[in-house]
């Protein structure tokens, strides 16, 4: 086989959701769940795409995650609520919540909601994203903590302590809206797990081995090692309080031994800060001013956070998938566990980043 075979996005969706429904999810469940995955690839985030997959089928045959579940509101203020995701699939339950969050800032300026027992919630910037292109300002903060487990060490520490707490935040007025979307370690989790299906080295400085000594292997993390905090301090307190929002606005109890985590949505109507022209007028402003920065040696142009993604929806909607022959063969796998049909594939000719100019500012 091919070390990239490429799937065009159409055809990725429909496998991947005809393998939830398999699982047990309902078909409109299956189909959210699909398009979110298949995004996160189309918009160059393999990290976060149908690279999950045979994970999440196999947390559905654990039984940690429930396939047709509903999230529901268990507690709720004018401008805020709680949202109990019942260990569903975590974009099924985010979404819903982002939609609670967005429904109140219509009418009280501000909107928040967090949500407990969520499973893993995809890629962030889908739903600050989201959030924008209807016109409200988005935070979405993912956080967990405790004692020997996440996949980080916090600043000055040896052991895994903390999540890759990612943080995103959504801003409209711009073609495309700003969206930064970050994991509080140098690198996310799902970035290492593509790394390793290639058989490809991780960048200095972004994970050590189980004895702390630095490496680029990807292997040496899976065997014990941790990923290292974006920014060092800095990034360590950014993942801690992703940590304590996620843990502390979702508690239904002191949490026992120091561990914790959960979801914080939070949405703000820019109507209730300035009159609509002004935001809007603002934003995009100062966002053409961004983009008329002359570029740095090694670029062709400066671009806002959240271009590069849109961008690379673009090419890859009109060229395919690329995915690495371990990930295609994983999938393939699932799916006829499962009984269903896979799509054809064709060997990569060139990779559609490669076709892309500008470097991604994004790590």
């Amino acid at each position: 086989m091919a070390e990239v075979q490429v799937v065009k996005a159409e055809a990725l969706e429909e496998l991947a959701r005809r393998i939830f429904a398999a699982a047990g999810a309902s078909e409109d469940v299956a189909a959210h769940v699909a398009a979110h995955l298949v995004k996160a690839n189309l918009s160059g985030h393999d990290s976060h795409g149908v690279i999950r997959i045979p994970r999440y089928v196999q947390l559905i045959d654990e039984g940690t995650l429930v396939p047709h579940a509903r999230p529901e509101v268990v507690r709720e203020w004018p401008a805020a609520a709680v949202v109990d995701g019942r260990r569903g699939f975590g974009q099924v339950a985010a979404s819903f919540a982002l939609e609670v969050a967005m429904r109140k800032a219509e009418t009280q300026g501000v909107g928040a909601a967090s949500i407990r027992r969520c499973n893993h919630i995809g890629r962030l910037g889908d739903y600050t994203e989201t959030a924008a292109e209807r016109g409200y300002i988005a935070l979405v903060t993912y956080g967990t903590a405790g004692p020997n487990s996440g996949h980080a060490a916090p600043f000055g520490g040896a052991a895994r302590h903390l999540g890759t707490n990612p943080w995103s935040v959504g801003v409209p007025g711009s073609t495309p809206p700003v969206v930064v979307d970050f994991a509080t370690t140098v690198v996310a989790e799902g970035k290492i797990q593509v790394a390793r299906a290639k058989h490809a080295p991780l960048p200095p400085g972004s994970i050590v081995d189980k004895d702390g000594n630095p490496t680029t292997n990807a292997e040496d993390f899976y065997a014990g090692g941790m990923i290292l905090p974006m920014g060092g301090h800095k990034g360590y307190g950014l993942s801690l309080v992703a940590a304590l929002l996620g843990a502390g606005l979702t508690a239904e109890q002191v949490a026992g031994g120091g561990r914790g985590g959960g979801v914080f949505v939070l949405a703000l109507n820019p109507r209730a800060f300035a009159e609509p022209g002004h935001f809007f007028g603002t934003v995009a402003a100062m966002a053409r001013a961004v983009k008329e920065v002359p570029p740095a040696p090694g670029f062709d142009r400066v671009l806002l956070p959240g271009e590069p993604e849109a961008l690379s929806r673009a090419e890859r909607r009109a060229h395919g998938v690329p995915l690495p022959a371990e990930t295609w063969e994983a999938l393939a796998r699932t799916a006829a566990r499962l009984g269903v049909a896979v799509p054809e594939a064709s060997p990569a000719t060139a990779a559609p980043e490669a076709r892309l100019s500008t470097p991604s500012p994004q790590p």
